[in-house]
């Protein structure tokens, strides 16, 4: 299957705002731009790394926080942490991401909000709607900014780069001959398109929505809804797993990710901003030099277009 025919199997799509207040938000309120970011955590504390662009018509307003002592600089952009302090509202986050089926569209801050946007299967509604109904009404600093059906994967990269330009990675591996459960979808579901939330990895690997032609009878794969074909895993692959753990670590964020089966290789599919893209593709290369045998081949580098949108 091809990536773009899966795209509206995961149907449900919700954005949330989280109120954010201190530090450089009482800043950034003043922005009107959108500011791409990625909400992780560090020893139980939550953290919002932010990336203002170079070319932003919005630098002068954000001249504060350029400024501070941590401000780190890249060639096309500024970033800077800080730590998110209402810890309670912020947990909805990790909440979402325990319950099966639901993926990271992506996070941005707009002025003193950040913006939650995820997928999830309308199968999964009630648990979503249960972890939804702990904070809307219950605190200020939350809201629904919309809650209804998911568009494809062209219609959400298109919105997505008409306001952060976005540009598509791809990369390949060797199939690893040490995870049964890639070496039996190999053999048996070839046509598999695996769609990764990598803000969840374990020691398992890392967490995937797996997308099939026919139903699947894997041990230790959960079944989201067989009549969509739709089901979730971990899988493990060392340069895949590197990979994840190093993105992370450089905190680039990745608005799609995909990993699919060509010619023998696993294919990763990834959508990252442009501006942060040059760092991702240093990474790549970094693992290239250092793996040797099974390092990974990048396969295409280029920024979003229709063309990359009709042969995904």
């Amino acid at each position: 299957m091809r990536i773009t025919e899966v795209g509206r199997r995961i149907d449900m799509r919700c954005i949330l705002a989280v109120k954010q207040s201190s530090g450089l938000f009482s800043i950034t309120a003043m922005s009107e731009e959108q500011i791409p970011a990625y909400a992780f955590n560090d020893n139980g504390k939550t953290f919002l790394q932010l990336f203002i662009h170079k070319d932003s018509a919005e630098t002068r307003k954000l001249s504060a926080i350029l400024s501070r002592p941590d401000m780190v600089e890249k060639k096309s952009y500024y970033s800077v942490t800080e730590r998110v302090n209402n810890v309670k509202e912020m947990k909805i986050l990790s909440e979402l991401l325990e319950i099966s089926s639901v993926v990271m569209n992506n996070t941005y801050l707009m002025g003193d909000e950040l913006f939650l946007d995820f997928r999830y299967h309308h199968s999964r509604k009630d648990r979503v709607n249960s972890a939804l109904s702990s904070l809307i009404g219950v605190s200020d600093n939350v809201r629904i900014v919309k809650l209804g059906r998911s568009e494809g994967l062209r219609e959400r990269m298109e919105e997505i780069d008409r306001e952060t330009p976005l540009t598509m990675v791809q990369f390949s591996v060797p199939v690893p001959k040490d995870s049964p459960s890639i070496e039996r979808i190999v053999m048996d579901y070839p046509d598999t398109v695996g769609e990764i939330e990598s803000r969840r990895m374990t020691d398992k690997g890392v967490r995937a929505l797996l997308h099939t032609s026919k139903p699947m009878k894997i041990k230790g794969v959960e079944e989201v809804s067989e009549k969509d074909c739709v089901y979730e895993a971990y899988l493990f692959e060392k340069a895949f797993m590197e990979g994840r753990k190093r993105g992370n670590e450089s905190r680039v964020p990745r608005i799609a990710y995909f990993i699919t089966l060509e010619d023998g290789r696993l294919f990763d599919t990834t959508f990252v901003p442009t501006a942060e893209a040059e760092e991702y593709v240093s990474i790549l290369m970094s693992m290239a030099r250092e793996f040797g045998e099974g390092a990974p081949i990048l396969e295409s580098y280029t920024p979003l277009c229709d063309d990359i949108l009709e042969w995904l």
